[in-house]
């Protein structure tokens, strides 16, 4: 073999190689999708990680892990600015589980304007205690229960009975409350993608719960996050809640708190494109 061609031959090999290398480090980085990754990335026009501007979600209580460095506990707690409102949906079981993560995760509760209990269950009322030595007298938003009345009372708060679908800040909603049991309320937000919905336990049905928030807001589902209370459901009722979501339109759902593994599973399988994975501190921005 003359010069030149060895000279082809070592190129054409190394090009092959080139090609090989960059093909199986596509490979891996594409399989790298570690639990508690917090990197940005993008979800169609929604930015799903830190950032700034929009719509900001933080999920500040949870029983699944998601960031390390953070508490789990079980029951759930959503930090929410939006529109120049900041707020929290529930504030899960411990008040000292719910100051530890809001810290860590640079949430000062001390600036929230209002709070929406979802449900009675202790869950997600136990973090009221610290709202109420932060922000004596702030407005709880709640379903017709009279021990969660008496309860929010207690502590020096202002309990707000919610009966009907009412807007409590610009574009953003408090969900007429259902029966499970028990009463249970959703929040809804309006945004230039339709409706944000997010649920506590649905007890009621998650389905039924963001199907009264679109009969009465009269706008389109877009995301739905929080517990579907579908823990131990079957593949069937799973496929059948997801379905019927999907086909209202919900373009983005993230399961977290009492949903279960089940629904997880089967929205990574079938649905990926609109699965979000979730637990505590993960954070999500919708850009406008």
């Amino acid at each position: 073999m003359n010069k030149p061609t060895r000279i082809w031959v070592i190129l054409v090999a190394l090009i092959v190689i080139g090609i090989f290398v960059v093909a199986l480090l596509n490979i891996l980085q594409k399989s790298k999708k570690p639990l508690q990754e917090l990197q940005e990335h993008k979800i169609g026009n929604a930015t799903i990680g830190v950032g700034g501007g929009g719509i900001r979600i933080a999920v500040l209580v949870d029983n699944n892990p998601y960031r390390s460095g953070l508490e789990t506990a079980w029951g759930l707690s959503i930090y929410v600015d939006a529109w120049r409102a900041k707020f929290l949906f529930d504030t899960g079981p411990d008040p000292n589980v719910l100051r530890f993560n809001a810290e860590e995760l640079g949430v000062d509760l001390s600036k929230i304007d209002f709070v929406v209990i979802s449900h009675v269950h202790g869950d997600h009322t136990g973090g009221l205690e610290l709202i109420a030595s932060l922000k004596p007298k702030l407005k709880i938003y709640i379903p017709p229960d009279r021990g969660l009345i008496g309860y929010v009372k207690s502590l020096g708060l202002k309990p707000i009975i919610v009966n009907s679908t009412i807007e409590i800040a610009n574009g953003i909603y408090v969900v007429k409350p259902l029966y499970g049991p028990p009463m249970e309320e959703a929040v809804a937000i309006k945004t230039d993608r339709r409706l944000i919905v997010l649920v506590g336990c649905s007890h009621p049905g998650v389905v039924n719960m963001v199907r009264q928030a679109v009969r009465d807001i009269g706008v389109k589902p877009y995301m739905v996050i929080g517990g579907f209370h579908m823990s131990g459901a079957n593949m069937d009722e799973v496929r059948e809640v997801v379905d019927e979501l999907v086909e209202m339109g919900v373009e983005r759902i993230c399961p977290i708190h009492c949903s279960g593994d089940t629904i997880r599973q089967y929205l990574a399988k079938y649905y990926s494109d609109k699965y979000i994975d979730g637990g505590v501190g993960l954070k999500i921005n919708i850009q406008p």
